[in-house]
């Protein structure tokens, strides 16, 4: 349902993904939104605890699945809606939002300027830096790739990085899960709340290098570092760890790992215009004390940080994913399989809910969907006042008044 007083959109996947955007949205004024407060949970690109584990997380520690009264939202789809809509008015949020719950509610909301300039306004096909999404796309294509048997899981990294002095420890697969111990080559800021590129970096990376010399300086950086503890062991965040496997990728598949993804990942499920480029509909970002986030530059982000796109791509590859159109049922369960922290392949998960999440700069990502494929939420956020972790976590604790 439309109800274009409140410019809510609660309408079907198939009409929202023709749609230009979610309304007719006003000029945000001059004056900086209200930042929101931080949440106390750390989102998944943040620097989490190095808490020791032993193994994989098992059902005692992991959170039931979520059940919902869908008789009950569909009744009351236009009260929901609301009073979604009336949290985002709340809580001041800039962005593209979508969620959708079973066969009954699917609401979309975009806010917010996309280019003042220009006068665009955000809307699903806006592009934002996806940062999180990013490691779900590897991890989907390293586990494409194992099954052609062009790699295994259990590959030591000496076998494609002959000058890395933790190759002959190191596995794919403790990339994978972020166990290899592998210093991370951003570094989270407990004062901004975001994830900026490692220091001693800095001087290397800069906006008129090439692509190539950006990648080349990340690149050589990884392999000089040593690694802490013992691979497999305990899970650390490393972006470091995504980075090595876009290497891994382009000598396991023969081409660039731009151009792997492409081809093998996002052309099969139509997903045509999102990739790792800046496109002209990109969305600028907005009330961000740095002037430039070193992490957006073009060959930082890479295979770890580097993918743009919208919300109407997003929804696509996420969907997608479980036709088994790009890796099989068992694959998909072996990324979705918690290790270490409660990490998987690239992912974050808790119970039945799987999570993705990042504040680059002004750019933040939150992703979760349910592995029954009854929930799935998309937010991005161009504006570094707006905290699309914070609103999840608001939308989830006025749905639960319909779990059962």
């Amino acid at each position: 349902m439309l109800q274009t007083v409140k410019r809510i959109a609660c309408v079907s996947l198939a009409s929202m993904l023709l749609m230009a955007g979610c309304g007719n949205e006003k000029k945000p004024s001059s004056s900086k939104p209200e930042r929101t407060q931080p949440v106390t949970t750390a989102p998944v690109t943040t620097a989490e605890p190095t808490v020791a584990s032993t193994g994989a997380a098992t059902v005692d520690n992991a959170t039931a699945p979520r059940k919902y009264n869908f008789l009950a939202i569909k009744q009351k789809t236009d009260v929901i809606c609301t009073n979604l809509e009336n949290i985002i008015s709340d809580n001041h949020f800039q962005g593209a939002v979508y969620l959708k719950l079973g066969n009954d509610l699917e609401f979309s909301r975009c806010t917010g300027a996309s280019d003042e300039v220009e006068h665009q306004n955000n809307s699903i096909h806006t592009y934002f830096n996806a940062g999180a999404l990013t490691k779900h796309l590897t991890a989907a294509a390293v586990l494409k790739l194992s099954e052609e048997k062009k790699l295994s899981l259990s590959d030591k990294l000496d076998k494609y990085f002959k000058n890395c002095s933790y190759g002959s420890s190191v596995k794919i697969k403790d990339l994978l899960t972020m166990t290899s111990g592998v210093p991370s080559y951003t570094e989270f800021s407990e004062s901004s709340g975001k994830l900026l590129l490692n220091s001693e970096l800095d001087s290397k990376i800069k906006e008129n290098n090439s692509e190539e010399d950006n990648k080349s300086a990340v690149f050589k950086w990884i392999l000089s570092q040593k690694i802490d503890g013992t691979p497999g062991a305990v899970y650390r965040y490393s972006d470091s760890d995504f980075f090595l496997l876009g290497k891994i990728i382009e000598q396991a598949s023969g081409t660039s790992y731009t151009s792997y993804i492409k081809d093998n990942i996002l052309k099969p499920l139509g997903v045509n215009h999102s990739g790792f480029k800046q496109p002209k509909s990109m969305a600028s970002a907005y009330d961000d004390n740095d002037k430039v986030n070193k992490l957006t530059l073009e060959g930082v982000g890479y295979s770890a940080l580097g993918f743009i796109t919208n919300i109407s791509d997003t929804i696509r590859y996420i969907e997608g994913m479980f036709d088994e159109s790009i890796i099989n049922s068992d694959s998909l369960l072996d990324m979705h399989t918690p290790w270490k922290n409660g990490y998987g392949y690239g992912v974050k998960i808790d119970g039945d809910r799987i999570t993705l999440n990042s504040q680059i700069g002004a750019f933040g990502t939150m992703i979760t969907y349910s592995t029954d494929e009854s929930e799935l939420f998309v937010s991005y956020s161009n504006y570094s006042s707006s905290d699309t972790y914070k609103l999840n976590t608001l939308f989830n604790d006025y749905l639960s008044e319909f779990r059962i």
